[in-house]
């Protein structure tokens, strides 16, 4: 994308934010608008890239499985304090383990052998 198509798109932004505010009435500042909107582009075209080269190289901890335990455990334990389901936290965590073994093939050691 060459600056002369981004300094086109911003104007455009900038032009259809001025009519809205003018035309309905709203109190919206054009101006800081386009500075937020120019910091997200040249985000995405200079440091986006290294960001997703880094992510990249990492996608070995998102397929393991104690990190989507984990994640998966306190999101259902938030979502039972937050709709009361009276769900006790260890039969979650209990019922979560075998299901991420399952989806996982993970073998479960026996606690007595």
């Amino acid at each position: 994308m060459s600056r002369k198509t981004i300094t086109a798109v911003l104007g455009l932004i900038g032009a259809a934010l001025a009519f809205v505010s003018s035309e309905f009435g709203l109190s919206i500042d054009p101006t800081a608008v386009l500075a937020g909107l120019s910091s997200v582009v040249l985000y995405v075209l200079l440091e986006g890239k290294l960001d997703i080269k880094r992510v990249g190289s990492q996608i070995g901890k998102f397929k393991d499985v104690k990190f989507w335990l984990a994640f998966i455990s306190a999101i259902l334990v938030a979502a039972n304090e937050t709709f009361g389901l009276a769900l006790p936290v260890e039969a979650i965590v209990a019922v979560l383990t075998v299901i991420m073994g399952v989806l996982f093939k993970v073998e479960f050691k026996k606690a007595n052998g």
